[in-house]
């Protein structure tokens, strides 16, 4: 007897040749019919951005100049309030899947009307026709802000929007302090011995190099203008052998500038670390792109709350003694009170109303070596960045009981601001 493998092989070399010809042509018909489905399936569920800028004027019981300061705590209530509104309608709306998301990016004062200009995103299928999807936009707008309830009071029929394209709309993101294109970094773990950054997920750092070879981190804050620590430029105090150069790699880097001068606290302690801050003037203006663009500062009343999620990024070393990296590095820490990092087996009353403290106790989340000077940031409900503190000092790196230690940013504002302006 054969083994049943003969038996299917004698069978299948019997079949007839127009039995073999049927189940081709069947297979071929099923082919082509799941290739329409799959590319009908695309055409017409692919969605594609569509931008917009808008204006809506309003009244509100606050003065213009309450709120007219970008990144200011008014600033912030205010557009979110406005945003907040501009989501309910289109949520109530036939646009709720389609609409993405509401920015503001200013607000200006004509006479008596206050106006709030905004960036306003869809995701439509791209069958649609752009004309219709104008239309749809707009008179939802004038009907449903009908119904918004305030402060502020909004005027529906004040409203006009415009589309852009997606190079428009990155421009004016840029242009606004705190913004990112690239938002992966929830996943990361710590500098020592963490994750790598993307190109845009942190766009306001800067490496300091002296002849060449990078030194410290800084924070981008206009266009001129880093923020640094002022350990940094102790033994390295001429301007014209420093350069910054951004972007995720020290080389090759996304664009490269030279230092016109450097201004160091004049209350600077080395000992001590107290008022360890400085700024950095640029030799000339940087480009504003989704890769480098500025931080947004606090105000000085600005409070950060204990257990705050906070980044802070570098490219200093993964571990303690070790060498600066050529890649931007990022670690998640949380904001310590002063009275904790204060404690005796912590750092036994050296923090100053200068300083904060950010990590955690039990170690292994910190800064390093080479990441002095870089930035220490924080998240506000809009999603807009702001700079807490600037990598300072601590005792080596990641040890249980000794967090990293950072400049505090709001205790030093207005110096900031006497210094540069903003």
């Amino acid at each position: 007897m054969y083994p049943s493998s003969v038996v299917m092989a004698t069978k299948r070399a019997c079949m007839k040749p127009w039995v073999t010809g049927l189940i081709t042509f069947i297979s071929l018909i099923v082919l082509a019919v799941c290739t329409g489905l799959i590319v009908h399936y695309v055409r017409y569920n692919q969605r594609k951005a569509y931008n917009y800028y808008s204006t809506l004027s309003f009244t509100s019981d606050k003065l213009y100049d309450d709120f007219e300061r970008e990144a200011s705590k008014n600033f912030t209530e205010m557009s979110q309030r406005i945003e907040s509104m501009v989501k309910n309608v289109f949520h109530k709306s036939s646009l709720r899947e389609e609409f993405v998301t509401s920015h503001i990016i200013r607000f200006s004062k004509d006479e008596n009307r206050v106006s709030a200009h905004m960036l306003l995103i869809f995701r439509f299928r791209s069958t649609e026709d752009p004309e219709t999807i104008n239309k749809i936009i707009q008179r939802v707008l004038h009907e449903k802000l009908q119904d918004a309830v305030g402060p502020p009071e909004l005027d529906p029929e004040s409203v006009e929007i415009k589309k852009i394209n997606k190079t428009e709309s990155d421009n004016f993101l840029n242009n606004c302090c705190g913004t990112r294109r690239n938002k992966n970094s929830k996943s990361s773990v710590r500098i020592v011995g963490g994750t790598q950054v993307e190109e845009g997920e942190w766009p306001w750092q800067a490496s300091l190099q002296w002849d060449g070879i990078h030194r410290c981190g800084a924070t981008l804050i206009n266009g001129t203008w880093l923020v640094s620590a002022a350990h940094c430029f102790i033994m390295y105090k001429d301007p014209t052998r420093w350069t910054a150069s951004f972007g995720v790699t020290v080389y090759p880097p996304k664009m490269k500038h030279g230092i016109r001068r450097i201004i160091v606290h004049e209350k600077f302690e080395h000992l001590s670390h107290d008022y360890d801050i400085s700024v950095v003037e640029l030799s000339s203006p940087v480009p504003y792109t989704n890769a480098v663009h500025r931080v947004c500062l606090p105000d000085a009343s600005h409070e950060f709350s204990q257990g705050d999620e906070m980044f802070v990024t570098g490219f200093g070393a993964l571990h303690n003694d070790g060498i600066s990296q050529n890649h931007l590095w990022q670690v998640q820490v949380n904001l310590i009170d002063t009275q904790t990092c204060n404690e005796p087996e912590v750092y036994n009353n050296t923090i100053t109303p200068r300083m904060l403290c950010a990590g955690s106790l039990s170690g292994k989340r910190d800064a390093c070596q080479g990441d002095s000077g870089g930035p220490l940031v924080s998240s506000d409900s809009r999603d807009i960045w702001y700079l807490a503190g600037i990598v300072s000092w601590g005792d080596e790196c990641g040890k249980p009981y000794k967090p990293g230690v950072y400049t505090r940013v709001t205790a030093l504002r207005d110096w900031i601001a006497s210094q540069t302006g903003i």
